[in-house]
């Protein structure tokens, strides 16, 4: 028993030493204050990433917030703090009024069709309570009430009151709204004939009547509206530079579904290389002095259960700019909103959303129509001054394909002479033979292969290639841009017969730009730079130039101009009179004898 006790003694003795010693074993894993924000319904947070060694504790005091207001913003914290989470940190401004902000929402929610005039109402309000105060005496009642109207969310207060026939200041002094409070307004009390009266008599009792908002500029002409005369890019008005971006704040909302409250597994991985080819873009601004007088709203789709929830809480209000949604789903209640504001916008990535164009002067489709690429090869054939034969070569039996017969018709359009050439390419060898008939010894052959076929492709340019090999005929083939994700059809044939593609994105990564964006991508993200990291920074970067160079007015001063970034060409084009533009730059990529791939864009 006695060398039991003193085993526990011992043991006892040691305990606080050994601890103090794992204490000081143990190095937490330093805090630093995200620079990446996002904008999750009006609510601004820092969009913090975990690392191993960091505790919830360190993270609130960093911050300078509460855990429980950590834990309140991020549910996936229920199943603990794990290394590679992203979390949503409210500003510190902003956390610390959270509780007061929350009860004043949840006052502010609560619906009702009963007269509510602010007590803070001055002047000609004063007048008009005391006169409503009298009617309602006379008549015998404590309260009147009125009709509700839920706002809809592409509706201002002008709408409202051209709708129902009443002025936009009795609305606003009926329900006692703050202008200047930014606050989305969901719903008001419609003034009745009545109120309309006592209003009036106040009005006139007190100052001059303000006058009605004259406007009756079309929904399309108004702001960037009004810049379009046609759909063909030419005898567009002179547009000179606008107001200029160099004083005051302007922002720039960038719309990404991040899902960020989950695990960074989690992530869509397109959206996070898009942001980060954004934040090196923005960085690479700031650097130019380009970017001083912008800010980038960033705000995360997947916090709101639908685009249109997330226009509705107007969270996209005074933006200079909107680039995204990257979906045709999310993006139309955007374009909606932006249209509505006078706001341009930019569809990034989904070729499906050209449809929104129509109607919306201020929207701007980035990537090029793959279908358009077609037309720009055979208007490149049209340019070529030397002397050429044209040959259509297709598969026996897809005559009446798609791409055979737009190939035919768009030669046909330009009056371009042509000939055709169709074969079965399980027939056997010898094609070549044949196919050197339809073909000119004297002059440069270019050739067409309306065909995704890549054994039918493999086999025409096979058959080329002997052609050009054994009769020295010149021939240049003009292709379709899917080729180059062909895995089986030799490099060689390429390369011997000058195949020219139409791209809608292609990389020259011997280019000085491209080297030093890679070099700055690779320090910030640690990783390499997918094509949607390209796409991010190119658009970023085309957009803000555009607005230094072309003031307020460069949703005018871009059209009809062609500019070549890192991955794409820009050429914005009316997809229709008095519509959006879309891009129909494609980079001509060449591949040459010597094993070169050349852009002749």
């Amino acid at each position: 028993m006695r060398l039991l006790l003193t085993a526990l003694l011992c043991i006892l003795l040691a305990a606080p030493a050994g601890m103090e010693a794992a204490a000081q074993g143990f190095t937490a894993t330093p805090v630093e204050v995200s620079s990446e924000k996002v904008n999750v319904k009006g609510t601004v947070y820092y969009l913090h990433k975990v690392l191993k060694g960091q505790t919830l504790y360190s993270i609130s005091k960093a911050y300078g917030v509460s855990q429980d207001i950590i834990t309140g913003a991020n549910p996936s914290l229920a199943d603990g703090l794990k290394a590679g989470m992203l979390l949503y940190i409210p500003e510190a401004a902003a956390a610390a009024s959270m509780t007061a902000d929350t009860a004043a929402v949840a006052a502010g929610t609560a619906d009702t069709a009963r007269t509510v005039l602010s007590a803070n109402d001055t002047g000609k309000s004063g007048s008009l309570r005391s006169r409503i105060d009298k009617n309602r005496k006379k008549a015998g009642k404590q309260e009147k009430k009125y009709r509700k109207y839920n706002v809809k969310w592409y509706e201002t207060l002008d709408d409202v009151a051209v709708k129902f026939n009443v002025t936009t200041e009795a609305i606003i002094a009926l329900n006692g709204i703050d202008t200047g409070s930014g606050k989305r307004i969901r719903s008001v009390l419609i003034p009745d004939e009545e109120y309309m009266r006592t209003f009036r008599l106040g009005e006139q009792e007190n100052e001059p009547a303000v006058p009605e908002r004259e406007d009756n500029t079309p929904a399309d002409q108004d702001g960037i509206g009004n810049i379009l005369t046609d759909g063909t890019g030419n005898d567009l008005p002179a547009v000179t530079p606008g107001e200029s971006y160099n004083s005051g704040t302007y922002t720039i909302s960038i719309v990404l579904p991040f899902n960020a409250s989950r695990l960074t597994s989690g992530l869509n991985a397109y959206t996070a290389d898009f942001y980060a080819g954004v934040l090196t873009a923005m960085a690479d601004l700031k650097e130019r002095g380009l970017f001083s007088n912008f800010v980038l709203n960033v705000v995360d789709l997947s916090r709101y259960s639908s685009a249109w929830e997330l226009v509705s809480d107007d969270v996209l209000r005074g933006s200079e700019l909107i680039i995204g949604p990257i979906s045709e789903r999310d993006m139309q209640p955007v374009a909606a909103y932006a249209r509505s504001k006078g706001i341009p916008v930019v569809s990034p990535l989904d070729l499906n959303t050209a449809s929104l164009a129509q109607g919306n002067p201020g929207f701007f489709l980035f990537p090029p129509q793959s279908d358009l690429a077609l037309s720009h090869q055979i208007d490149k054939i049209a340019s070529a001054t030397d002397r050429s034969s044209i040959t259509v070569i297709y598969e026996q039996g897809y005559g009446d394909s798609d791409l055979v017969t737009r190939t035919l018709s768009e030669l046909e359009r330009r009056g371009l002479p042509y000939k055709t050439f169709s074969y079965d390419f399980l027939s056997g060898r010898g094609i070549d033979a044949r196919m050197s008939g339809a073909l000119d010894t004297a002059a440069v052959n270019r050739v067409i292969i309306p065909s995704l076929s890549e054994a039918f492709v493999t086999d025409a340019l096979r058959n080329l290639s002997l052609i050009h090999g054994s009769r020295h005929y010149g021939i240049e083939v003009y292709g379709m841009s899917q080729w180059k994700n062909f895995e089986t059809v030799e490099l060689d044939y390429f390369h011997a017969l000058d195949v020219r593609l139409a791209m809608s994105y292609h990389i020259n990564y011997n280019t000085p730009e491209t080297k030093e964006f890679i070099d700055k991508y690779r320090a910030a993200f640690n990783t390499e730079p997918t094509s949607f990291a390209y796409q991010g920074y190119d658009i970023l970067t085309f957009f803000v130039e555009a607005m230094h160079t072309w003031g307020k007015n460069f949703p005018q001063g871009i059209i009809n101009e062609r500019k070549s970034l890192l991955q794409s060409d820009v050429l914005f084009l009316p997809a229709a009179p008095g519509s959006g533009c879309v891009n129909q730059a494609f980079k001509d990529i060449c591949f040459t004898d010597g094993w070169q791939i050349i852009d002749e864009s």
